[in-house]
């Protein structure tokens, strides 16, 4: 036995259990507490890039209803990875799909936008040069009309006298007899000879 105060031999060392943590690690197969692991596989579709086209095209074409939803879309594509990321698959799957609904509508309005602009563009441009048009005879005769009555050097000089209105009606194949209504209650008729493609026209 030891004698009193010198020390005894060492306590036997049974270890400490090895679950195969490393240092600052919980259990195998566990993550730490207060992190979210992703889920394991790939995250759903962000959508990102059709949001992104889409919301130019809100900008160019359909800026009234396209932008906004374009915007939306942008919006929930942008949530969907920093939620999978979080541990969050359901809310992330969630925000795909909510982000492919918005960017439907938006490339859907955008469509829309492309066509009412193309129609526009081409009502403007037949208008303005298709004679077979009475209305745009009128229009022109008014403004021709005009021209000769106030300017000193026509020999139709009138000061004062104002073209009122015309008004032109189809007479026969690319031919239009129109009615020229003056200020002092005067009416001219003429007769509008249009040309076949509709870009011009003369009077007699």
């Amino acid at each position: 036995m030891p004698r009193f105060g010198q020390p005894g031999p060492p306590a036997p060392d049974y270890g400490q259990p090895d679950y195969g943590q490393q240092p600052g690690q919980a259990f195998p197969g566990y993550p730490m507490p207060g992190y979210a692991a992703a889920p394991p596989g790939d995250p759903p579709r962000t959508h990102l890039v059709w949001a992104s086209i889409a919301l130019a095209g809100g900008v160019l074409f359909s800026l009234i209803l396209g932008f906004p939803s374009g915007l939306m879309a942008l919006r929930h594509a942008r949530k969907v990875r920093p939620l999978w990321q979080s541990g969050n698959p359901a809310a992330a799957v969630s925000e795909s799909r909510k982000a492919r609904t918005w960017a439907i509508v938006s490339t859907a309005l955008d469509a829309l936008g492309v066509i009412l602009l193309s129609v526009l563009i081409a009502t403007a441009g037949s208008s303005a040069s298709n004679f077979h048009n009475p209305s745009v005879v009128a229009a022109s005769l008014k403004i021709q009309l005009q021209k000769r009555l106030s300017e000193p050097s026509s020999p139709f000089y009138h000061p004062g006298l104002k073209v009122t209105s015309v008004v032109c009606t189809p007479s026969g194949t690319n031919t239009d007899h129109c009615v020229d209504y003056l200020s002092n209650g005067q009416t001219v008729s003429e007769i509008a000879v249009i040309s076949a493609n509709g870009d011009s026209y003369v009077t007699g």
